[in-house]
C-alpha cells in the first residue's frame, strides 16, 4: 500500500479526534450510567483528557 493515497491522509488526520470522541463518550456514559467512585473517576479522567491534550499541544507547540 502506497502512502500517497488520498485514504492515508485522511486516517492521519482524523485519527486522533475519532479517538478523543470515543474516550469522551466513555468518559460521558460513565459518568450518567456509573453509581460508584470509579466510574466517576474515570469519567473525570476521561471528559478532562481533551484539555490535556491541548495543553500538551499547547507547550509543545511553543517549544518548537
Amino acid at each position: 500500500m502506497s502512502l500517497d493515497k488520498p485514504s492515508h491522509y485522511v486516517w492521519r488526520i482524523w485519527a486522533i479526534p475519532a479517538a478523543l470522541a470515543v474516550v469522551i463518550s466513555f468518559g460521558l456514559l460513565s459518568a450518567l450510567l456509573g453509581d460508584r467512585l470509579m466510574w466517576k473517576g474515570m469519567a473525570w479522567f476521561s471528559l478532562a483528557m481533551p484539555i490535556i491534550v491541548a495543553g500538551w499541544l499547547t507547550l509543545r507547540r511553543r517549544r518548537v
